[in-house]
């Protein structure tokens, strides 16, 4: 596979690393800075300098002949005039990075009409891993399906044991709670178990479902409080912008403080939360959230929530680490990976760090991996959920056509190979966790749970 990216900044440089590190993808840069690897660490990559938007240059990367180009400039503009280009002369996918809001809500219907496969905004999906992590504070990790509509979400049974030690899973999970058990993973073994499963306190648990679903589950387990969520935000940007429109749509028990110490950028958050009607839920503190004495009078030790948001990596470490002190439950970092490294190396704990190259580069690399898989079969999008001694897991989302051999029949009337698990069903605007009646239909989008099979199409569930 072949890709171009241009613009090798903190994003681009992410996105090539990674994919550069794949045996079968073949990376080229192209950027206008000359010394872009100066310092920084070399690339198995080929390097252009030059304009991405120019033809000639495209052409010199190889776009008449490439998989997919992944333009991240600091120019929305740019990035979609790269990508139309490309593709007119000839890559078959393309990706651009559009960070204004307005272009956001404005175009998103015209992309596909631009012929841009994917619009990656790292500042919006930042703030879309923070509010999930908000929404199941204690998940130790989500993934996402079908454009958000379904969540994988992990947790530990040892903090629940009452719920779940010595019970099976046909006492515990029933398909009209609209979730699904998807996989248990048990001393580096991970089981798509059956009803009589029954589970230990050392079991970590994989369920599948809407994300409302999935936090009534929580909340019936005692997972997950009822009470109003107070969250403390330190930092006004557009990450704390997109978060809060986040939380108000999932939730509406969630009372947030902003600490921003830019008094231009505090009334200028304001101002935009207000003109979408979603100021009444926040409080607006002009201030230093470095300062102690301010953090104690909002009461720091009261929050459900600390989200750490500067644009210092220091500020936010030394931050977050003080929020942890004074017993804050669910800690929230954002930082630069190096620092990151370095504090786990000093056995810092800083409560979940995030890293929105990191974050943006994971979801870039997902739809390369779904493209790489999808040749010739209907793969949306692939995520491997577990890997351990006995082989790995992997939920993969299908879009089932016409060709399918598993169209209009009863799921329990399939003869499925071992280790398939159909986890939901997306059909219009229904998520449906099946039962052995339920039927797959053209244009459905299915979630597969496999383990050690080698799935490329939907058939491929079959014995």
């Amino acid at each position: 596979m072949k890709i171009i990216i241009v613009g090798c900044g903190k994003i681009g440089y992410t996105i090539a690393k990674v994919l550069s590190e794949r045996e079968d993808i073949h990376v080229t840069v192209v950027d206008t800075d000359p010394d872009i690897f100066d310092n920084a660490e070399p690339l198995d990559v080929i390097f252009i300098q030059g304009n991405g938007a120019n033809e000639k240059i495209l052409m010199e990367a190889g776009a008449n002949e490439a998989d997919v180009i992944v333009s991240t400039t600091n120019s929305d503009e740019l990035n979609v005039l790269c990508c139309i280009m490309a593709e007119r002369l000839g890559t078959k996918h393309s990706i651009a990075r559009v960070r204004n809001p307005e272009y956001m809500l404005e175009y998103n219907k015209l992309w596909k009409d631009l012929g841009i496969d994917m619009v990656i905004n790292p500042e919006r999906q930042t703030a879309r891993e923070i509010s999930r992590i908000l929404r199941y504070p204690a998940a130790d990790e989500v993934d996402t399906f079908i454009n958000g509509r379904v969540e994988l979400v992990t947790f530990k049974v040892s903090e629940t044991p009452e719920y779940f030690v010595g019970k099976s899973v046909s006492q515990i999970f029933d398909r009209h709670m609209g979730v699904l058990l998807a996989v248990v993973e048990r001393e580096n073994q991970a089981f798509i178990p059956n009803g009589d499963f029954v589970f230990q306190e050392s079991d970590i648990v994989r369920i599948l479902g809407r994300p409302s679903q999935i936090m009534e589950f929580l909340i019936h387990i005692k997972r997950r409080s009822k009470k109003t969520q107070e969250i403390m935000v330190i930092g006004g940007g557009k990450i704390t912008h997109y978060l809060v429109e986040l939380l108000n749509r999932h939730t509406t028990r969630a009372q947030i403080k902003i600490i921003e110490k830019d008094r231009a950028k505090c009334e200028a958050l304001y101002e935009a939360l207000s003109a979408a009607s979603l100021e009444r839920h926040c409080l607006f503190i002009h201030g230093d959230g470095t300062n102690e004495e301010l953090l104690t009078a909002e009461e720091i030790d009261k929050m459900d929530a600390f989200v750490c948001l500067t644009d210092r990596d220091e500020e936010n470490i030394f931050i977050s680490l003080y929020a942890l002190r004074k017993g804050v439950k669910k800690v929230i970092t954002k930082v630069n990976h190096l620092h990151h490294n370095m504090a786990k190396n000093l056995g810092l704990d800083l409560g979940s760090v995030i890293t929105p190259q990191n974050i943006t580069a994971k979801s870039v690399v997902r739809y390369v991996d779904g493209l790489s898989a999808a040749i010739g079969s209907n793969i949306r999008t692939m995520h491997q959920i577990f890997s351990g001694e006995d082989g790995d897991v992997e939920a993969i989302e299908f879009q089932v056509n016409k060709q399918a051999q598993c169209l209009d029949i009863p799921l329990k009337d399939l003869n499925l190979k071992k280790g398939i698990l159909i986890g939901c069903i997306s059909r219009d605007s229904e998520v449906i966790i099946p039962s052995g009646e339920t039927q797959m239909h053209v244009g459905d989008s299915v979630i597969i749970i496999s383990k050690n099979n080698e799935i490329f199409d939907i058939d491929d569930i079959l014995a």
